[in-house]
């Protein structure tokens, strides 16, 4: 008899080792549009950043007119985006004649930036309807500023642009969103020299994916310096003209093959993150 009695408990401790704990996961989809530019869709809530450069800018890409037609027209994968964001004003990150026609097309949906973005769309938009849905924001340096949205969290970084003294007038916001039960940073141009990054303790805050210009890993230690500072589960080297996007993707591979290059406007990737 108790022989019998212990078989059960054998199995059943036995069938418990050998489960895996259940772990819930939820999906980020990115589709990438040009430059830093992206739909970011997580759960029933989407936004777009830097996605309102129409024009080829230097070496630099543009949204192809298809595909900002789609935005325009709300065409699949641009159905519900909620929020649209600019890191900057430079030219391969904002031109303020798209962004302008954007806002007059998508009529419900709210448009943030810095007051040197605003400015400029303010001055595009003159006196149409769509000017009341322009939020002008800028934190002190090295303080967030947050700024909800209906389904997303927003936090403005203060982030000092690439380029030293010849960039310091620029407004540079990076971007913390949560969306969807996922994390997203989004730096625009910032210098990954200076501590500023740093003073924001990122790498405490769990984020599951940093997008971050590609020269910030040019080598190994670039590539472990973006990793301490943002502390994200996965990189995303952004900002590669379309003449370099091989031979980045080929030197990124060697350095840590699961940093991410997106390669042709509109391509999709559809990350599922584990929680």
């Amino acid at each position: 008899m108790r022989a019998s009695l212990a078989l059960p408990f054998v199995a059943l401790f036995g069938l418990a080792a050998w489960q895996e704990p259940t772990r819930a996961t939820v999906e980020l989809e990115l589709v990438y549009l040009a430059n830093e530019g992206f739909l970011v869709r997580a759960g029933e809530h989407s936004l777009v950043i830097d996605a309102f450069v129409t024009e080829p800018y230097g070496e630099y890409a543009a949204v192809p007119a298809a595909l900002f037609a789609d935005l325009l027209s709300a065409k699949p994968p641009f159905q519900d985006v909620d929020l649209a964001l600019a890191s900057h004003a430079h030219r391969d990150h904002f031109q303020a004649k798209p962004a302008a026609e954007f806002l007059r097309a998508r009529a419900a949906v709210r448009f943030l930036s810095s007051p040197q973005v605003a400015d400029e769309l303010l001055a595009e938009l003159g006196k149409h309807g769509a000017a009341a849905r322009i939020e002008a924001l800028l934190p002190e340096a090295r303080q967030a500023l947050a700024a909800p949205a209906e389904g997303i969290r927003v936090e403005l970084l203060r982030l000092p642009h690439a380029g030293g003294a010849r960039s310091a007038e620029v407004q540079n916001l990076g971007h913390l969103i949560e969306l969807g039960g996922v994390r997203l940073l989004h730096v625009g141009d910032a210098d990954i020299q200076t501590e500023d990054l740093a003073e924001y303790a990122l790498a405490k805050r769990a984020l599951d994916v940093a997008l971050v210009p590609y020269w910030w890993l040019g080598n190994a230690a670039g590539v472990a310096r973006a990793r301490e500072l943002t502390g994200a589960r996965q990189l995303v080297a952004v900002h590669v003209p379309p003449a370099e996007v091989a031979a980045v993707r080929a030197h990124l591979a060697t350095l840590d093959p699961a940093i991410l290059v997106f390669e042709r406007p509109g391509e999709t990737r559809k990350l599922a993150l584990e929680r």
